[in-house]
């Protein structure tokens, strides 16, 4: 199999992967009743949107233009349960089942790494966890913000 064709191969799957989270956050808002769990679940579909447009741009390009800064990793996904969907669901916890979605997407693209010697491919892949860490990052500071307010 050729360099070119693995690293197709590689982009097809991040593709799919963002189509799927697209779907599944659009699928989730509009199953919802409360207007702020409604208003996260179409932010991301609307992020979800925005990579796979990225990701469909860097597969005809060069691999150096898909550069994604390592974000810190709290670890707060790790620490909670995946939560059951249901259409009326707690702010909270569609929250933590995105949060959780994330950190499935990073993992995968950091177990596919590990399949690799290439260079270029363990950049790509590189790239690819810190996006999906980009968005875990950012649902675990909501979280946070949700699920532990302050009290003063």
């Amino acid at each position: 199999m050729s360099e070119k064709h693995t690293l197709d191969t590689i982009f097809d799957l991040a593709i799919s992967r963002e189509t799927a989270a697209n779907k599944l956050y659009t699928n989730l808002a509009g199953r919802v009743k409360s207007p702020a769990v409604k208003e996260v679940f179409e932010s991301l579909a609307k992020e979800e949107l925005k990579h796979k447009a990225l990701l469909s741009a860097l597969k005809t390009g060069p691999l150096t233009q898909a550069k994604f800064k390592p974000m810190a990793d709290y670890h707060v996904a790790e620490s909670e349960a995946l939560p059951e969907f249901t259409p009326d669901m707690p702010l909270r916890d569609a929250v933590a089942l995105a949060m959780k979605n994330e950190q499935q997407a990073a993992f995968l693209y950091r177990s596919m790494a590990g399949f690799t010697s290439d260079p270029d491919m363990l950049t790509l892949f590189e790239n690819l966890v810190n996006m999906e860490l980009g968005h875990k990052s950012t649902l675990e500071d909501l979280f946070l913000d949700i699920g532990y307010p302050e009290v003063f």
